[in-house]
């Protein structure tokens, strides 16, 4: 499917509702845009996976110190604050 949209004054898109559906884009999704030639190539952003958190806030506390059990907590707390906000998002 093909359309036309328009670029509003603050540079913004308005993607069609069926495109959105479609996609399952909700409003604060993360999208990709690359330049492709003279176009645009726009993809939705996956949602990082639990390995994927794990990896990233292990990361950022390894930098200076080795992992704590508190930093540990941390990790669970904040992939469990993240599975909760999914399943919301799902409601």
């Amino acid at each position: 499917m093909t359309t036309t949209v328009s670029v509003l004054p603050k540079g913004q898109v308005e993607l069609p509702e069926e495109f959105r559906r479609r996609k399952k884009i909700k409003p604060g999704m993360a999208l990709r845009v690359t330049e492709v030639g003279y176009g645009l190539y726009v993809t939705p952003l996956p949602e990082p996976t639990e390995q994927e958190l794990r990896e990233v806030i292990a990361a950022a506390g390894s930098l200076a110190r080795r992992q704590t059990p508190e930093d540990e907590k941390m990790v669970q707390r904040t992939i469990a604050e993240f599975r909760e906000e999914k399943r919301r998002k799902r409601a």
